[in-house]
C-alpha cells in the first residue's frame, strides 16, 4: 500500500479525534502567509542580575531567591516566608556579598523581589527590571561610619548589672560581673576591651555561609542542633569570643560562666557566676526597622572578647585571673533578653526570659524553665558555633550567633561537627508551563489544553553555585483531548551524571518512589509515559547526580508524542525547536503546518496560535481558564483578554497576558 496513503488516512483519523470527540476548530479569519516568524516565547534570556549585601556590615556567601511576587509575610517582629511560593531563580553571592550573572526570567517581570533566609542580611530587597537588567542593593545605613554603635545623650547601662534599686524586678538576682573591662553607657554598651587576636573570627572564616546553610531561619532548627551546649575543655587553652550578629528587636545582654566537668553545673543562674559579655548585643541590623534598631546598636559584627577565667571567682576576687583555662572545665553561655536599658522603639518590654546552654537555666518569661534547649551548636573547621533562640519562639535558633576558637586549636568541641564539604544547598525552582496542542499538523482550536505540563527544576549546589545533582519534574493536569498523548523531554547541555534514578509521584501520594523510565541515549530523550491520561496530575522526576560538579544547569525540553509501528513518532515540540531523531518528518509542511526543515525551522504555522508554547513562571492559577472544562474549544485570544496584543506586537506587548 501507498505510504502517502497510509499517512493521508491517519492524519484524516487523527482530525476526528479532537479533544472530547469535538468538531475540530478552523479559527477566526488570519492573513495567509508562510509562517508567522514570532517564535511565541515568554522568555527574556540572558537578563543581567546584580545582587548585592555590601552593606551587611560582613562579607559572606550570601544565599538568595528571586520572586515574581512578595515571598514573605510581615509581623511585629520579623518576616516569615509563605509556603505556597517558589522562586524562579536562587544562588549564592560571591564571598564579597555580590552577585553578577545573566539569568532566564519571565518575559513579564517589571519587579522581582529577593528573599535570603540568612539572619545577619536584609531578608527582603526590591528592585526593577529595567531595560534587561536588575540591580538589587541592601539598605544603606542612615550614615557611614566605621562602627554602627550609637552615641547618646544620657547613660544607659544593662540592667543585669545596676543596683537592686535601679533594676526592673524582672532583672534582679545575682548581678553579673563585669570584670572584663569597661563599655561606654553613652554609647549604648560599646566595649572597650574588644580583642582582636589570631582566635577572633573573620568574614574569610566563611562562618556567616556555613550558618546559613546548616540553619535556615526560614525553616525550624534541625533537631539534631538543638542542644544544651557547654563546651568542653580538654586541654588547658585560651579561648575568644566573636559576635556574628542577631536578627531582631530585642537589646539583650549575653555573659559567660564556667565550672569544674566534674562538678554538677549550676542549678539556676543565681548559683552561676556570669561575666559580662556584651552588655548590648543589639547590632543595628533588625530587618523589620535597622533605622530603630541602628539608635540603639552596642556592638558591631565581628567583636570579639577573650574570655578570662578567674580560680576565685567564687570568692567574689579577681586574684590570679588568667587567659588560660584549665582542661576539665565547661564554660556555658547566656543571654538576658532585653537588659539593656536602651531599647529599640515599640519593645521596651522587661523580659524574665533567659536562654542558657546549660540544662535547666533557661526560663521564660514567666521565670518557668524550659524543658527543651534553647540554643544550637555545633563545631566547623575549628570553631565552635552557638546560636541561641530569644523570647519570641519562631524556632530558627539564630536569633543571636557566636563563634568561639581555642588555643590550641580543638581544645574546645561540641558535637556535631559540620563537614563544610557535604553543605550544600538543595532548592526547587519554578520554570513554568508547557501547554500542546496534539492535533497538529492539522488545524486545532488552539484552546491550548490537550496536553498541559508544569515544570520545576531543583538543583544542589555548593556556595560557589558549583551543581552537584539537578532534577527535571513534570506534573500532568487534567485534560479532556481524546487523542492518546505520551510525554517526554529531552536532555540538553548535562554533564556526565555519576548516576540517574527516576521517580513518579502519584495523585494523592506524599512521597516520590523510584521507578524506571525508557532512556534514549542518542537524543538524551527520556520518555516519562506513553500515555498522559493514565494517571493525570502525576509527577515525573529525573535526577542526575555528579561525582565532579556539572558547573552550568542543564535544560530540559519536553514534548509530547504518539509512537508509530515502523519505529518513528509523532511529535509536538513549541515553535522552532528541533524534532529528535525518531521524527516522521512526513508530517512537516502539510495540513496547517508551514515547516522549512531545510531551514531549521519547525512547529510554524499561518496565524497567531502556536502548536504549543511556554509560559515563564507560569503557575496553576494562572492556567486555571485552560483546566476549565467549561472553556473547552474556546480558543486562547478569547480566554485572556492581552494575548492577542502580545502576539501582534511579537511579544513586546501585554507581556503578562496569561498572569491576569
Amino acid at each position: 500500500m501507498d505510504k502517502k496513503w497510509i499517512i493521508a488516512a491517519f492524519i484524516a483519523i487523527f482530525a476526528l479525534s479532537s479533544c472530547l470527540e469535538k468538531e475540530v476548530y478552523q479559527g477566526p479569519e488570519e492573513d495567509e502567509k508562510e509562517f508567522n516568524d514570532f517564535d511565541f516565547s515568554t522568555v527574556q534570556s540572558a537578563t543581567s542580575l546584580e545582587v548585592s549585601y555590601a552593606n551587611s556590615g560582613v562579607k559572606a556567601n550570601v544565599y538568595f531567591e528571586v520572586y515574581d511576587e512578595i515571598p514573605v509575610e510581615q509581623d511585629e517582629y520579623t518576616y516569615t516566608k509563605k509556603t505556597n511560593v517558589t522562586p524562579l531563580f536562587a544562588a549564592y553571592t560571591a564571598d564579597n556579598s555580590v552577585y553578577k550573572g545573566t539569568i532566564d526570567l519571565p518575559a513579564y517581570l517589571q519587579k522581582v523581589y529577593i528573599y535570603t533566609p540568612a539572619f545577619f542580611a536584609q531578608t527582603l530587597i526590591e528592585a526593577d527590571v529595567t531595560n534587561g537588567s536588575i540591580q538589587a542593593s541592601d539598605s544603606a545605613p542612615a550614615k557611614e561610619a566605621e562602627t554602627r554603635t550609637t552615641p547618646t545623650l544620657r547613660e544607659y547601662d544593662s540592667y543585669m548589672a545596676t543596683s537592686f534599686r535601679e533594676t526592673p524586678g524582672k532583672y534582679q538576682g545575682n548581678r553579673w560581673k563585669t570584670w572584663l573591662g569597661e563599655y561606654n553607657r553613652r554609647r549604648n554598651g560599646e566595649i572597650d576591651y574588644q580583642y582582636q587576636g589570631d582566635l577572633a573570627a573573620t568574614w574569610r572564616d566563611g562562618l556567616y555561609t556555613i550558618h546559613s546553610q546548616v540553619i535556615n531561619v526560614n525553616k525550624d532548627c534541625p533537631e539534631e542542633l538543638k542542644c544544651y551546649s557547654d563546651i568542653s575543655i580538654d586541654k588547658d587553652a585560651e579561648i575568644a569570643l566573636t559576635f556574628l550578629g542577631q536578627n531582631t528587636c530585642w537589646n539583650c545582654s549575653m555573659g559567660y560562666y564556667y565550672y569544674k566537668a566534674t562538678e554538677t553545673p549550676p542549678a539556676s543562674l543565681e548559683d552561676a557566676d556570669v561575666i559580662m559579655l556584651f552588655p548590648n548585643t543589639q547590632d543595628g541590623y533588625w530587618i523589620n526597622n535597622p533605622s530603630a534598631a541602628r539608635r540603639t546598636a552596642g556592638v558591631d559584627r565581628l567583636t570579639a572578647v577573650k574570655l578570662m577565667y578567674y580560680p576565685h571567682i567564687a570568692d567574689g576576687s579577681r586574684e590570679d585571673a588568667t587567659t588560660v583555662f584549665p582542661a576539665g572545665y565547661k564554660v556555658g553561655l547566656v543571654i538576658a533578653n532585653n537588659a539593656w536599658s536602651n531599647r529599640v522603639s515599640g519593645f521596651d518590654d522587661d523580659k524574665r526570659y533567659r536562654a542558657a546552654t546549660s540544662q535547666g537555666l533557661s526560663v521564660d518569661n514567666s521565670g518557668n524553665a524550659f524543658d527543651a534547649p534553647r540554643t544550637a551548636a555545633y563545631s566547623y573547621n575549628g570553631f565552635v558555633m552557638v546560636s541561641f533562640e530569644d523570647h519570641i519562639n519562631d524556632n530558627n535558633f539564630s536569633d543571636i550567633v557566636v563563634a568561639l576558637k581555642s588555643n590550641p586549636v580543638g581544645a574546645i568541641e561540641v558535637d556535631p561537627d559540620v563537614d563544610p564539604d557535604n553543605n550544600r544547598t538543595t532548592t526547587e525552582i519554578l520554570k513554568g508551563i508547557y501547554a500542546f496542542e496534539d492535533l497538529w499538523p492539522n488545524k486545532g482550536d488552539y484552546d491550548m489544553n490537550d496536553v498541559i505540563v508544569r515544570y520545576n527544576y531543583e538543583k544542589t549546589f555548593d556556595k560557589d553555585n558549583q551543581i552537584y545533582a539537578e532534577s527535571f519534574i513534570f506534573k500532568t493536569f487534567q485534560n479532556y483531548a481524546g487523542n492518546t498523548n505520551g510525554l517526554a523531554f529531552q536532555l540538553v547541555g548535562s554533564g556526565n551524571a555519576s548516576s540517574v534514578t527516576g521517580f513518579i509521584r502519584r495523585p494523592g501520594e506524599t512521597e516520590f518512589s523510584e521507578t524506571d523510565f525508557v532512556y534514549e541515549e542518542d537524543d538524551h530523550v527520556y520518555i516519562l509515559t506513553e500515555d498522559v491520561k493514565e494517571n493525570m496530575g502525576t509527577e515525573y522526576k529525573v535526577t542526575l547526580k555528579y561525582d565532579s560538579p556539572a558547573g552550568a544547569a542543564s535544560e530540559a525540553r519536553p514534548f509530547i508524542f504518539k509512537n508509530e509501528a515502523d519505529g518513528k513518532r509523532w511529535e509536538v515540540h513549541i515553535p522552532k525547536e528541533h524534532p529528535t531523531s525518531k521524527m516522521d518528518m512526513s508530517y512537516f509542511q502539510i495540513r496547517d503546518d508551514a515547516s522549512n526543515p531545510e531551514q531549521n525551522i519547525y512547529y510554524v504555522r499561518p496565524g497567531n496560535y502556536p502548536f504549543a508554547f511556554f509560559l515563564s513562571g507560569a503557575n496553576e492559577t494562572d492556567i486555571s481558564k485552560l483546566l476549565d472544562i467549561k472553556n473547552e474549544k474556546t480558543p486562547i485570544d478569547q480566554l485572556y483578554s492581552g494575548y492577542s496584543g502580545w502576539v501582534t506586537s511579537n511579544g513586546k506587548e501585554n507581556q503578562d497576558w496569561y498572569k491576569k
